[in-house]
């Protein structure tokens, strides 16, 4: 079966592979491949750091998403659009990334998740009509 084959897998810098559909959080909503592929290529950390931060912003986003989705399908979730790109600095680290919700217009999701925002994270409304989260 072709998903199942090992050159579809990531191959992570803490050593651990995991398929591009597997949760980053369990019971969570985004996969890998959210975070990892930019124009259809995935771009794997070459830092265990760059992965842990990945993983730590994945479950912040899915504690953001129980505020907006709550009521929802599981389907009905905040979607990444870009993630990690290493030769983007804003994106390099895996702390940041742009996103929307599945169905809630971008500016009422801005609305839910504006009040549940740490004092060292950041979230913006783009020009783009994307959502715009970092961590520290």
């Amino acid at each position: 079966m072709k998903s199942l084959e090992k050159s579809y897998l990531y191959k992570m810098p803490s050593g651990s592979t995991v398929h591009p559909n597997r949760l980053i959080v369990r019971d969570g909503t985004i996969m890998w491949k959210h975070a990892l592929l930019f124009e259809g290529e995935p771009q794997i950390p070459s830092e265990a750091s760059h992965e842990q931060h990945i993983i730590k912003t994945a479950q912040r986003l899915e504690e953001l998403n129980s505020w907006v989705s709550a009521g929802c399908e599981p389907w009905e979730c905040l979607l990444p659009i870009v993630w990690y790109v290493p030769h983007i600095d804003f994106l390099n680290q895996g702390i940041s990334l742009f996103f929307n919700h599945v169905t809630y217009d971008y500016e009422h999701v801005y609305q839910l998740l504006q009040p549940h925002i740490q004092s060292h994270e950041t979230l913006e409304l783009t020009n783009n009509k994307q959502l715009y989260f970092q961590r520290c």
